[in-house]
């Protein structure tokens, strides 16, 4: 089922339905998609979904545009929201449309979301462009994570870093695997976020696992994104 899509639809034709529907069906409708903006947990929200599409699916007409997205192409909800600060603002960015038909005005708007997810990174121990340079570092180099604080300023976490304050290898090879030019802060959550394949953050394993063992997990994310 293209659950994703049409949650998008049913804030699209919110007012459609709302006509199609009795006060008790409609009522029970908005009941659930309550429950679903403010449920962040993947398993339980999809569940939700489900519920909210089942309901629909027995009281519109079959060409309408809520279940012809409904028999799309089936597109996964967004992950856990602790798994990567990028997915939990595309997240809440799902979610805002359905709050705005509710009049939620306090829930916080994606981009609340996006700075608090992030922040933690933000705070890890990193260097500066100066540091960088001072090594003898180039601050664009594509194979470092690099965080934009949001004043222009870069932070590249410390953890890449050997005590020589050279780049590991290890870190570079799996910053490639997991795309860190294009999606630093998710590859920075892998890194210093709990990992239960690996039991603790990879940040913390370097040098205490092997650097195989890293390798194969950061090469298990990306297999399952």
């Amino acid at each position: 089922m293209g659950l994703r899509q049409a949650l998008t639809v049913l804030a699209e034709q919110w007012d459609d339905i709302r006509g199609r529907l009795s006060s008790g069906e409609f009522g029970a409708v908005s009941e659930l998609v309550d429950e679903f903006t403010r449920e962040g947990d993947r398993v339980i929200s999809e569940e939700i979904a489900e519920e909210i599409a089942d309901l629909l699916r027995a009281r519109l007409p079959k060409d309408h545009p809520f279940l012809a997205a409904l028999r799309g192409p089936q597109e996964r909800l967004a992950p856990d929201p602790a798994r990567r600060a990028a997915e939990l603002a595309a997240w809440f960015r799902l979610t805002e449309p359905l709050r705005a038909r509710l009049g939620d005005a306090g829930s916080p708007t994606a981009e609340e979301v996006e700075r608090a997810a992030t922040r933690w990174l933000l705070d890890a121990p990193a260097l500066g462009a100066d540091e960088l340079r001072a090594h003898g570092l180039d601050p664009g180099d594509p194979e470092l994570i690099r965080l934009d604080d949001g004043d222009g300023a870069g932070r590249w976490p410390s953890f890449q870093f050997g005590s020589d304050g050279v780049p590991l290898r290890v870190v570079r090879t799996i910053n490639r695997i997991l795309e860190a030019s294009d999606d630093p802060f998710g590859a920075a959550d892998w890194w210093l976020g709990a990992n239960a394949r690996l039991g603790d953050a990879p940040a913390r394993l370097i040098g205490r696992l092997p650097d195989g063992e890293l390798i194969a997990a950061a090469r298990a994310e990306t297999a399952e994104v």
